[in-house]
C-alpha cells in the first residue's frame, strides 16, 4: 500500500492493521513536519480505500485513482491563501450520496491549517456524523493551527522525522546516491524525505549546495572580498535562477496538462473547471516550491555557520557537511559565540520565509545583520 513511502513505519503499521481488521475511523488528520510526504501517504490512503485490490498500486482501478479520475476518491486544495467555505459546501451537498463504484467515499484535504473558520465550521459537522461510507483523511504540518474542534474530532496520526540511516538508505536505494555522501545529505535533510529528495536531484545535476556553500564561506569569513562578486548578492542570484528554472518547468507540465484535458473533455464546460483548477494549482505549487528553494538556501547556510561553531566548539566529528570538513576546519576565524549569534539571527529569517515574506529582502536584510555581527566582533 505504501512501498514508495519511506520510513513511517508506525503510521503504515496503522493503517494496514486498521484495514485488516475492519477497523477505519470515519475521519483521520495526518500531522506532522513539513516534507515528510503525508498528502502523498494521504493519497495513497485513499486509494487503497477505493480500489478493490485495495492499493496494489498496479492495476487500473489504482492507476484511475491516482490520477484522479475515481469518481470515489476526492481531492480538496486551497484556492489560494484559505480553504474557502465556497469549496467546502459541495463537499457537505455531496456526503449523502452513494459511492459510485467502490464500498467508501473518501476526501483528501491537505493543508487543513489553511481553512477559513466559516469553512471549518461547516466542515466540523460533516466530520461529526458522516455516513457510514465517507471516509476524511485531513493534512496539516502545523497542528497547532488547526481548529480544536476538528482535532478532536478526528483520529490523530503523527508523522515523525526520518532518522539520518533510513534517510541515507532511501537516497543510496532510490536516488543511488554515493553511500559517504549520502551520509552527509542525511544530516542536512533533517529527517525530511522531500528535503532529500532535493538534495539528491542536485547532487546528480545542477549542484547548487556546492555554490550555496561557497558564498556560505565568503558571508562567514568576516569581511567584504577584495575581489569576485559580493557573496550576499550571488548567494541570491543562484536562488533566482533556481526559482526561474521552477517557474519554467511548471509551464511546460502545465502546458502539457491542458493538452491532456482538451484531449479528455469535450464538454467546454468541464473543460473550463478542470483548466481553472490545473492553472491554480500550478500558481500554489509554483510558490511553493520557490518558497522551499529559499528555504533550502537559508538553511544550507545555516549548517554552514552551525558546523563553523562546532568546529571552532572542537568538536568537529558530528559535522552535517561532513564531506566538506577540510574547508569547514580552515574556515573558522571566530569564536563559538560568534558563530552562535550569527545562528540566532539566522532563526528569524527562516521564520519570514514560511510566511511569504518578500524572500530577496529578508534575505538581503539577514546579509546585513552577518555584517553587523562580524563588525561588533
Amino acid at each position: 500500500m505504501f512501498a514508495d513511502i519511506p520510513g513511517q513505519a508506525h503510521a503504515k503499521a496503522f493503517f494496514e492493521h486498521a484495514a485488516r481488521a475492519g477497523a477505519l475511523s470515519h475521519a483521520y488528520l495526518l500531522a506532522g513536519p513539513e516534507g515528510l510526504a503525508k498528502t502523498e501517504f494521504a493519497r495513497e490512503l485513499g486509494v487503497a480505500l477505493v480500489a478493490p485490490c485495495e492499493g496494489c498500486g498496479a492495476c487500473p482501478e489504482c492507476e484511475r485513482a491516482r490520477r484522479g479520475m475515481h469518481p470515489d476518491l476526492h481531492l480538496l486544495e486551497r484556492e489560494g491563501d484559505v480553504i474557502r467555505v465556497e469549496q467546502i459546501e459541495p463537499v457537505v451537498a455531496d456526503l449523502s450520496l452513494k459511492p459510485f463504484s467502490a464500498t467508501r467515499r473518501v476526501w483528501v484535504i491537505p493543508e487543513v491549517e489553511y481553512l477559513h473558520p466559516a469553512a471549518a465550521n461547516k466542515l466540523l459537522k460533516s466530520i461529526e456524523e458522516p455516513p457510514s461510507f465517507v471516509v476524511f483523511i485531513l493534512v496539516t504540518d502545523r497542528l497547532e493551527r488547526v481548529l480544536p474542534t476538528i482535532v478532536s474530532r478526528c483520529q490523530v496520526v503523527e508523522f515523525r522525522p526520518l532518522s539520518d540511516t533510513e534517510v541515507s538508505a532511501y537516497l543510496v536505494g532510490r536516488h543511488h546516491v554515493e553511500p559517504g555522501s549520502a551520509e552527509a545529505l542525511a544530516r542536512l535533510s533533517l529527517g525530511s524525505i522531500e528535503r532529500a529528495a532535493r538534495l539528491a536531484e542536485d547532487a546528480a545535476g545542477p549542484r547548487r549546495r556546492q555554490e550555496y556553500l561557497r558564498y556560505a564561506a565568503a558571508l562567514t569569513a568576516g569581511g567584504r572580498p577584495a575581489d569576485g562578486p559580493e557573496p550576499g548578492a550571488a548567494f541570491i542570484a543562484v536562488l533566482e535562477r533556481q526559482q526561474a528554472e521552477i517557474g519554467a518547468a511548471l509551464e511546460e507540465d502545465l502546458a502539457r496538462r491542458l493538452a491532456d484535458l482538451e484531449r479528455q473533455f469535450q464538454d467546454k464546460k468541464d473543460l473550463e473547471w478542470y483548466v481553472k483548477q490545473a492553472e491554480s494549482r500550478a500558481r500554489r505549487e509554483d510558490a511553493r516550491r520557490r518558497r522551499l528553494a529559499a528555504q533550502d538556501a537559508l538553511d544550507l547556510l545555516v549548517s554552514w555557520v552551525r558546523d563553523l561553531w562546532v568546529v571552532a566548539s572542537g568538536a568537529s566529528d558530528v559535522l552535517w557537511n561532513s564531506d566538506h570538513r577540510d574547508a569547514l576546519v580552515e574556515a573558522v576565524v571566530a569564536t563559538p559565540e560568534h558563530y552562535a549569534r550569527l545562528l540566532g539571527v539566522s532563526a528569524k529569517t527562516r521564520k519570514d520565509l514560511y510566511l511569504n515574506i518578500d524572500q530577496k529582502l529578508a534575505l538581503q536584510a539577514l546579509f546585513a545583520r552577518f555584517e553587523e555581527v562580524s563588525a561588533s566582533a
